[in-house]
């Protein structure tokens, strides 16, 4: 494969804002492995290698500084109660795709499947199908149920929402002096966690010191439960 072909490849992966919004871990990943594998075969040198680098270091960064306040989609990896809308208990639960109801004995009934970007979790038995848009959930009869996050498996361990403020602010604290520090390693351990928390970032005072302490929005934490 000629030079050109390489960086061409390479160019496209930096260039997908689709994966790197949807997983900014994944997208430096596969933009650092396509980089290594043109300097193992001769078509860069180190110095062309560490400037790609940084441009997909660059890219992660602005990317997880611009999610910061957006709220969590559904993730693949997560664990989710399906709870009505309307109040009542969970009717089933969501472990990654697979849907489980609620007292079928851990039967599998249904998956999420996603095609061009529309989900919908599909039934095995009967083929009907609920539509799915974010964390909302619709049965064809207009009934409307929420997605509601308990956990998530990370590199193969299971790990339950955080739902202790205390914990939360340590969590957020190391998370921030990670992100200003440009620390990859401590803050992609530490935004996972941070999407599946309990909480979520103070819209009002934005959990800055000099206005958090006053805020009557979250009583001075700098963040509220998530909704």
């Amino acid at each position: 494969m000629h030079k050109t072909e390489w960086m061409a490849k390479w160019r496209q992966h930096l260039d997908d804002h689709e994966l790197r919004m949807a997983n900014p871990e994944a997208h430096r990943t596969i933009c650092r492995a396509n980089s290594g594998d043109m300097l193992a075969a001769g078509a860069i040198d180190q110095m062309e290698k560490l400037e790609m680098d940084e441009l997909a270091n660059a890219a992660y960064w602005h990317a997880v500084e611009t999610l910061i306040d957006c709220e969590p989609g559904f993730l693949a990896w997560g664990f989710y109660d399906l709870v009505p809308r309307a109040g009542g208990p969970r009717i089933g639960k969501l472990n990654g795709s697979i849907y489980f109801p609620e007292g079928a004995a851990g039967q599998m009934a249904a998956q999420v499947l996603e095609e061009k970007g529309v989900r919908r979790l599909a039934f095995r038995i009967n083929a009907e199908a609920w539509a799915m848009d974010g964390m909302t959930i619709t049965k064809p009869d207009g009934s409307i149920y929420d997605l509601v996050i308990t956990g998530q498996r990370i590199n193969g361990k299971e790990y339950s929402n955080i739902d202790d403020p205390d914990a939360y602010r340590a969590l957020l604290d190391t998370a921030q002096v990670a992100l200003e520090n440009h620390d990859f390693e401590t803050y992609r351990r530490a935004r996972p966690l941070l999407l599946a928390a309990a909480f979520s970032r103070c819209t009002a005072c934005q959990d800055r010191f000099a206005l958090r302490e006053d805020c009557q929005s979250c009583g001075g934490l700098g963040f509220t439960p998530r909704l």
